[in-house]
């Protein structure tokens, strides 16, 4: 469980947000942080997702209260219903973290590694805010803001017999889904901008330079690991960088995940957690940013694939693609 003092928290105005879908994205976030309602925010590992959660609690009437994060996965197991609602062992008591968050906000990570027992529980409070202490029959209350987050849509958790369907159903309201990175390329300049400042304050040396062609290389590279697989690569490269220029190469990113269509041979290990839908936007981002490099007008992108001159257009602005 960690908690954030309030001034450090971040605000949507830390999140860059240059692509169509992440403005879209924000603009939803913004109406729901207002709200008390659980919130759901799906997305891939590394996308951000605990970024989006501070900044709406940072924008919410909760902001002066706690946030508190749980990682789901890391409860054990026979204490998990004490760390969530607390305990009450003889003449010693013991407060859970919704108790402790009174009045703020606690963000469930992982929520579909819940037991489904636990889900049972986590159900009742969502619905009224009470909940009993272990090895206690009083009913208490907590004024407390839930948000929940998971790596693939839930819905998928509950067909593999992960989720509670009612509990789906309970947080299928205010729902967010936070894009991969490769579907937000033309975030990728101001994020690298900003992750080299960020490090090179860390690392106590002035910010490297880097080419277009690397900005170009980073587009183009499929990022299993989103946006903290991108800061992880940057601080590697800046750690390594001579003459106060980044170097490709230092990167140290695999170039088996870099979109190739000559590439026939699939491993499943390269899909990570990505769902069918997810595989397949994958490849056809690859390809057409490999047609858009021999077609780059959009019509003759569209005759040559066979397609609408609109619909290529909309999947061009979707992916970042010739921007």
């Amino acid at each position: 469980m960690t908690e954030n003092a309030p001034q450090l928290m971040p605000t949507f105005t830390d999140i860059v947000a240059e692509s169509d879908s992440m403005q879209a994205l924000l603009v939803t976030a913004k109406k729901f942080a207002a709200l008390n309602a659980p919130l759901l925010i799906q997305g891939e590992t590394g996308t951000g997702k605990d970024l989006l959660a501070k900044a709406c609690h940072q924008a919410s009437e909760r902001r002066g209260k706690k946030f508190i994060a749980v990682n789901c996965a890391g409860l054990p197991s026979e204490d998990a219903e004490s760390e969530m609602f607390g305990q009450a062992k003889g003449d010693k008591t013991s407060i859970g973290f919704f108790e402790y968050a009174e009045g703020g906000t606690v963000l469930l990570d992982g929520v579909a590694e819940l037991s489904l027992p636990l889900q049972a529980k986590l159900l009742r409070f969502l619905t009224d805010g009470t909940f009993r202490r272990v090895g206690e029959e009083q009913e208490h209350y907590a004024d407390v803001r839930v948000m929940c987050t998971a790596q693939q849509p839930l819905h998928y958790a509950v067909q593999q017999g992960k989720v509670r369907d009612d509990l789906f159903h309970r947080l299928n309201v205010l729902v967010l889904d936070v894009p991969p990175l490769r579907k937000r390329q033309q975030d990728i300049p101001a994020l690298t901008a900003l992750f080299i400042q960020q490090i090179s304050q860390k690392l106590a040396i002035s910010p490297p330079q880097f080419s277009p062609e690397l900005i170009t290389y980073l587009q183009h590279y499929t990022w299993s690991g989103n946006v903290r697989e991108l800061y992880n690569a940057l601080y590697r490269a800046c750690s390594l960088a001579e003459h106060q220029t980044l170097d490709i190469q230092a990167l140290n990113l695999s170039e088996q995940a870099m979109p190739s269509l000559e590439h026939h041979a699939l491993s499943i290990e390269q899909f990570g957690s990505q769902t069918l839908d997810q595989m397949m936007a994958d490849f056809e981002c690859q390809v057409l940013t490999a047609f858009y490099k021999k077609y780059p007008s959009t019509r003759k992108l569209a005759q040559r694939l066979g397609v609408s001159h609109t619909a290529i257009a909309n999947k061009l602005k979707a992916y970042g693609i010739g921007k």
